[in-house]
């Protein structure tokens, strides 16, 4: 029985030790800029896997719409990696000049030129506008991936 109870023991604890994945840290704001992640400094950078951009902008309102303030960004999302990439309008998220982060969802089908959700093969790009509910100055957006972690974050150009 003490065999048994120890060979249990060893195998919860090496499962436990191999579905823990080490913690990412968030990726670095890419420049604000409208060129999907690239600047247009002199030195050569590694390109991030996603490149992000994002700019303030006015959305036109859908029929849909139950009126409110929303604040819109229009993004550029670019394929830098290898693999295809997933876009999807609740992977993205808007942070305040006030550090409060606001989430997309609220704000779906509020909108005209909503961010598509598709997938995107290496070297394409998507582009399209993501909104959340609330009046206030953006300062940097961020894109999840299908897991949820964060995969690209750009500040917001005026």
């Amino acid at each position: 029985m003490r065999k048994f109870i120890l060979f249990a023991a060893t195998a919860a604890g090496l499962t436990a030790t191999a579905a823990c994945e080490p913690v990412e840290d968030a990726p670095p704001v890419q420049g604000a800029d409208a060129r999907g992640g690239e600047t247009g400094a002199t030195t050569k950078k590694a390109r991030p896997p996603i490149g992000l951009a994002a700019k303030r902008t006015i959305a036109e309102r859908s029929i849909l719409s139950e009126g409110g303030a929303l604040t819109c960004v229009k993004v550029t999302v670019a394929n830098n990696a290898k693999k295809k990439v997933e876009i999807n309008p609740l992977y993205f998220a808007i942070t305040g000049t006030d550090s409060v982060k606001h989430d997309t969802g609220d704000a779906l089908g509020e909108y005209e030129g909503q961010i598509a959700t598709t997938d995107i093969a290496p070297g394409e790009k998507a582009k399209g506008v993501v909104c959340v509910k609330g009046k206030f100055v953006p300062k940097t957006v961020s894109m999840t991936n299908p897991l949820f972690s964060t995969a690209a974050r750009a500040a917001v150009a005026s």
